[in-house]
């Protein structure tokens, strides 16, 4: 599915994180990257709804400081189904990396051995406090659950010849039906984000106030 140039791209770019190196060899990531990871999203698309492809340029609009090129690869669908390939991993997740506060205060509420169950055997790869959520006690059953910011599970694995098969799809499809019984936890106890609202824009000047600026 994916050519041996793909993780040896991703290597490269991270290596050379310039606009120089990328539009050098632009052909390089279409070919090996964005086009699999097409045929991928149109493959799983019929059962988990729709499915969209990661550009290769970073958004900096509020982190100038990131380098401007992303140094993995991947797509992303509903309930934070996702998939990431870098130079070293490959990595299927599902559910939210981060909770509103809502969603936070809910989780918390419902925590408890039902929980505890469905995660076993998977990795949490959600941020997760250092101290002791509020109210929480130090000897508070399931306290590492507790602790998290959001419930994202995943399963990874190290990148090789496997990739050149049909295997990356499989391990997608698998991974994302197995994680079906969290998911459904999470709608039933924590349900969706707040919707968040768009920041005004401040209002046009009007003509005599434009007219002012311009002459001041």
């Amino acid at each position: 599915m994916f050519p041996t140039d793909a993780t040896a791209f991703l290597s490269d770019i991270a290596d050379d994180n310039t606009p120089e190196f990328f539009a050098a060899h632009r052909h390089r990531h279409a070919e090996a990257l964005d086009a699999p990871m097409r045929a991928l999203a149109a493959a799983l698309t019929g059962e988990f709804g729709p499915i969209r492809v990661l550009r290769a340029q970073r958004n900096r609009r509020f982190r100038p400081d990131l380098p401007p090129y992303r140094t993995d690869a991947g797509i992303v669908g509903a309930a934070g189904r996702a998939l990431l390939l870098s130079a070293t991993a490959f990595t299927v997740s599902a559910g939210p990396w981060r909770f509103d506060p809502g969603q936070r205060r809910r989780y918390r509420a419902a925590v408890g051995d039902e929980l505890a169950g469905l995660l076993d055997g998977w990795e949490l790869t959600s941020p997760a406090l250092t101290g002791l959520p509020r109210g929480v006690r130090s000897d508070a059953p399931h306290l590492r659950l507790l602790r998290l910011d959001g419930l994202q599970v995943a399963r990874s694995w190290p990148v090789g010849d496997w990739l050149t098969t049909d295997a990356p799809l499989k391990r997608v499809r698998d991974t994302w039906r197995a994680a079906a019984p969290v998911l459904a936890w999470l709608d039933e106890h924590v349900g969706e984000a707040e919707p968040v609202e768009p920041r005004p824009r401040p209002a046009a000047p009007t003509q005599p106030e434009a007219a002012v600026a311009a002459a001041g």
